[in-house]
Order: C-alpha cells, then structure tokens, then sequence
C-alpha cells in the first residue's frame, strides 16, 4: 500500500475552497443522509455497550482525538446532535467538522511526539465532551481495565466493580455493529474496513465516497501518527 506521511496540502486547500463555498448545500446532504438512516442501530449499540463499564477520569482531554468509528455510531451521533442543537449550533459544529486543517495537532501524550487531529467535540474551555452520552466504542474502551491488568490512561477509573473481558470478547461486541455498517475499501489492495474518523463520514456523505476514500488517504492518514502505523 502506498501510503504517504505528508499530507497533500494542494488538495486540503481545494476541499476547504469547495467547503467554503459549497457548505450549506454539504450541511443539508449530511443532515438527510443521517435523518434518513433513523434509529436503525441503536438498540444494537447500546446493548454491546451496556457491557462495558461506567466510568470517570481526570477530564484532561489529552486522548480527545479524532478516532475511527463505525457509520451506524456517526450516524447516531449526528441523530442526537439534530434533537439538541439549533440549526445554527449544528451548522457551525459541521463547519468546524470539515475543516480538518484547523484542528492539526501535536501530542505529548507518548514518548516520541505524534500527529494527531483534534476531536471536534471537546470543547476544552469548558472541559467537557458535547456527545458523551453517545460517544462512540473507542472512547467508550479507552482506559478500562483490561485482562492483563494494564489501561492506557491511568486516570481512568470504573464506577463499579468489573471483571475485564477478554480481547476476543470485546471484539465480537464490535462484530454485529461492523456487520451493520457501511464498509469501504480504502487502498487497491487492501480489504475493505467499516471503521472511519468522524471527518470521513462527514465528507462520505457531502461529497461521496470516492472523494471521501481520496482525502482519507491523502489528507486524513498523514495527519494521524495511529493510522500511519496502521495502515503502513
């Protein structure tokens, strides 16, 4: 797979110019596209997820960055953005959304420092999560204790007493959600995935899917140091 390290800065600024002049007609296909998926996946989500632990952490938001979710997940998190934001709130937070470039960042958070893009829903100055009642599996999983007894965050804390799942018992969680969900073949020689970064579906469904697939692996991949390794 030919995957580069640098981002193609020539496209970034021809998907910002279309956005920019573009952005309210790419904010009404978003917006059908999820009104039009309905509740189709939620119960299956919240079922899997009932399995995982409460929990509470420092709220630092060093890990709040942009993960790879699966489109039933997007779509339930746009669903429930369109029930609490006015029309306004909801256009800007979309806005903000596909303007990747704004949210480019460093963390310290590792040893060697590493790319990242910020998530769009930290609102740091308040310190708090805007979805985090219907954030996604990744979020969900990060820091809980797991089987061999270690975490990635030692901030992260259960609410209750939990007995780790195994790894192939958190997987398979996950493999009715990904069965559910849209699935997408990103390099020529690669198999398809139904994970993608919240900045992809926006743009899978403003722009289609081909250009969404190019600005994955153009834009999006070399500004994540964990999908360069995952992907090299």
């Amino acid at each position: 797979m030919n995957t580069s390290t640098t981002v193609n800065i020539d496209l970034l600024k021809k998907v910002n110019a279309i956005t920019e002049k573009n952005l309210l007609k790419m904010i009404e296909k978003i917006l059908h596209a999820s009104a039009e998926q309905g509740p189709f996946g939620v119960a299956m989500i919240e079922a899997a997820q009932a399995e995982l632990p409460k929990t509470e952490c420092a709220n630092c938001g060093s890990c709040c960055n942009s993960i790879s979710i699966f489109s039933i997940e997007y779509h339930r998190i746009m669903r429930d953005l369109m029930t609490r934001y006015s029309p306004d709130r909801l256009k800007l937070l979309i806005r903000d959304g596909l303007d990747i470039e704004k949210r480019f960042a460093v963390t310290e958070e590792t040893d060697v420092p590493e790319r990242r893009i910020r998530c769009v829903f930290r609102n740091q100055d308040a310190g708090i999560c805007t979805i985090h009642p219907v954030r996604p599996f990744p979020c969900r999983l990060y820091g809980i204790l797991k089987f061999d007894g270690t975490r990635e965050c030692k901030e992260v804390r259960e609410l209750s007493p939990w007995k780790p799942l195994k790894e192939e018992t958190l997987d398979q969680l996950q493999v009715k959600i990904a069965a559910n969900s849209e699935q997408h073949q990103v390099f020529p020689d690669s198999d398809e995935i139904s994970f993608f970064p919240f900045e992809f579906w926006l743009f899978r469904y403003s722009l289609g899917i081909e250009n969404a697939l190019k600005i994955y692996r153009e834009v999006i991949i070399p500004s994540s140091t964990p999908l360069i390794k995952l992907w090299k």
